[in-house]
């Protein structure tokens, strides 16, 4: 232990402390000076690690061109004269392929970004679409596969619907991934639908901004006149009254759905349900036509006579079925056995037992007054009756002649064409909930849901609470029943298949000959082949 005494000094690290004399009353007196700064760490490293380009003997100028030339050696130059050494392969054996790899084109190191789905099967090839370099893909390009594409309204009246002057490219974005490279978003198709009666008084369809929050009712396309195929689409579901088909049926849903069940004529009775007689197609998307007999003949048959009872009425052919019931009769007068009490002896008599020419005719006579009975009575007119509407006619009730016949079914197995709908999504959903069949009485009612019943599930594009939904999600934009949106050879002619895609009409427009043709089968770096196989 040290005394310290007044003017003694203490060094501590760049700091140094004097004991001062104390001139003020104080206890003690302590004074504290920086006697040593230190310098910036910071820069003082900067200045000891500054380099100078010029010191490793290049300049900046000279390292600038050299990783400029370097990096277009490496991305350009090298892949483009690979390019002219690289053959894709066919592409159907890319398909088949499964353990073996297939090396991809040299030029891919360019592009943007993944292929969309649509175009995976020629994704490598990138000059199939980019014919020049640095020109962005043409629409003559595209057409050639796509030259059927239709347009989406009728260009003669709605111009400003026409797309005149746009590019494919302008709706369809490729290099996005795998997904869709059409447009989806509810925008592009709100800024015409949102006012349409703006833009055409020529247009019978609505405004609409949103299908959750501003989208109207349902319009079905129904049939008003089937004897001249007449159909309507001018009133909604919920119009007062609501739209109706002439479907020429006599069908009531809801006796066939009664909650007690419907008598069968082998099984008693059973309780019916929709999918009994509706059934999916194979793509899950709509319902099947309705058969007879596959649908209605197990407890409709079509027995007209308990003393024939092996033979039934032929169905959905009226001037077939009375020539039917009279060769039948016919084979019954000639044969015998015919055991009905009121029928004449000459009838009943022993099988095979031979006539006379005069009990022959008898026996015919007999037969064309049966045949009338039949067709006129219970079991013939009355029987077709019970599901069909009838008409007269000027024919004849002679030999095979009835004098009525049945207006042909024209039911629609479609009321909404231009949208599109899968029940196989929606397969978890019971059919009464969209469907109101239990309360329909006849098959003049459209028993289809309102737009209310799909938005408890489904909103706008946009919707947190609802399942999000875009026009697109019900709508297709190009119309499979106009003519292409971009003919080639400047002929709109669709070609002789009606599919709306051309065979030889998808040459191009730029001097390739028609059999010059884009194979899937045979996909080469240029995708310009000989005729398809």
């Amino acid at each position: 232990m040290t005394r310290v005494a007044v003017g003694d000094k203490l060094k501590i690290g760049p700091y140094e402390v004097a004991l001062d004399e104390n001139a003020g009353g104080a206890r003690i007196v302590l004074s504290v000076e920086l006697v040593q700064p230190l310098e910036d760490d910071l820069d003082d490293l900067v200045k000891r690690s500054r380099t100078q380009i010029g010191r490793v003997g290049l300049s900046m100028r000279t390292w600038s061109w050299g990783l400029a030339v370097t990096a277009a050696l490496v991305l350009f130059m090298v892949p483009w004269v690979a390019s002219f050494f690289y053959e894709a392969p066919p592409t159907l054996r890319v398909l088949n392929t499964r353990d073996q790899r297939v090396p991809s084109a040299p030029t891919t190191v360019w592009t943007s970004g993944g292929i969309s789905s649509a175009h995976k099967f020629f994704g490598d090839s990138c000059e199939t679409c980019h014919e020049k370099p640095f020109v962005p893909v043409e629409d003559g390009t595209c057409l050639v596969c796509h030259s059927g594409i239709e347009h989406h309204a009728d260009p003669a009246r709605f111009k400003f619907a026409s797309f005149e002057g746009e590019s494919c490219q302008s709706c369809h974005k490729e290099h996005q991934g795998s997904a869709t490279i059409a447009r989806s978003d509810q925008g592009f198709c709100v800024s015409c639908h949102g006012n349409l009666d703006k833009h055409t008084t020529d247009s019978k369809l609505r405004n609409v901004t949103d299908f959750g929050r501003d989208h109207p009712d349902f319009r079905p396309t129904v049939l008003v006149d089937s004897a001249l195929q007449i159909s309507d689409r001018t009133r909604s579901l919920s119009d007062n009254p609501p739209p109706t088909e002439d479907s020429s049926l006599d069908f009531p849903h809801d006796r066939h759905l009664r909650a007690t069940g419907v008598k069968h004529p082998e099984r008693g009775n059973i309780s019916l349900k929709c999918t009994d007689c509706h059934e999916v197609d194979a793509g899950g998307a709509y319902m099947l036509p309705l058969e007879f007999e596959k649908h209605c003949h197990q407890c409709h048959k079509l027995k007209f006579d308990v003393y024939v009872p092996d033979r039934e009425l032929l169905h959905g052919m009226p001037e077939e079925m009375f020539a039917q019931v009279r060769d039948v009769y016919d084979a019954v007068a000639m044969r015998g056995g015919y055991e009905e009490p009121a029928a004449p002896e000459l009838i009943r008599r022993r099988p095979g037992t031979p006539l006379t020419a005069e009990e022959k005719k008898e026996a015919l006579d007999w037969s064309a007054a049966k045949t009338a009975e039949i067709i006129g009575g219970r079991f013939g007119r009355g029987l077709c009756d019970s599901c069909h509407q009838l008409f007269e006619t000027t024919a004849s009730a002679g030999p095979t002649g009835g004098g009525w016949g049945v207006e042909p079914v024209s039911a629609s197995n479609r009321w909404f064409p231009a949208a599109t709908f899968s029940h196989g999504s929606h397969r978890d959903v019971e059919c009464g909930t969209c469907h109101e069949a239990r309360q329909s009485t006849t098959a003049q009612d459209v028993i289809m849901p309102h737009a209310t019943i799909c938005q408890n599930c489904h909103g706008g594009e946009h919707a947190s609470n609802r399942v999000p939904s875009t026009c697109i999600s019900c709508h297709v934009f190009h119309q499979p029943t106009l003519e292409p949106m971009r003919p080639i050879g400047g002929t709109a002619a669709a070609p002789a298949d009606g599919s709306g895609h051309g065979g030889t009409q998808i040459a191009r427009d730029a001097g390739r000959p028609a059999s010059d043709l884009f194979s899937i089968a045979t996909v080469t770096r240029a995708a310009r082949l000989g005729p398809m196989p």
